[in-house]
């Protein structure tokens, strides 16, 4: 988000339409069916796949990988183990 003008930035508004345009795609498809924990699903199924490609994108460093995601080396470290994915490097 642009700190100066409280405006969404490009790649904030398409990180927003795509998860917008998959809940609503996922909640069609239950077609009627109960669903529960529709947020942990969504966060469960969201993370790992961002913890993952944050690590490659930061070339397995955890100091580059923490401040790109705004949380602490141990926090970040604490998410990779539940999710089994290990350091690189």
């Amino acid at each position: 988000m642009n700190a100066a003008s409280g405006e969404a930035t490009r790649s904030e508004m398409t990180l927003r339409d795509c998860a917008q345009r998959s809940v609503r795609r996922y909640l069609a498809d239950l077609d009627g069916s109960q669903c529960e924990n529709l947020y942990e699903l969504m966060m469960r199924q969201v993370e790992r796949p961002l913890l993952d490609e944050a690590l490659k994108h930061c070339g397995g460093n955890l100091t580059r990988t923490a401040e790109l995601l705004g949380m602490n080396r141990a926090t970040l470290r604490k998410k990779l183990a539940e999710h089994g994915l290990g350091e690189r490097g």
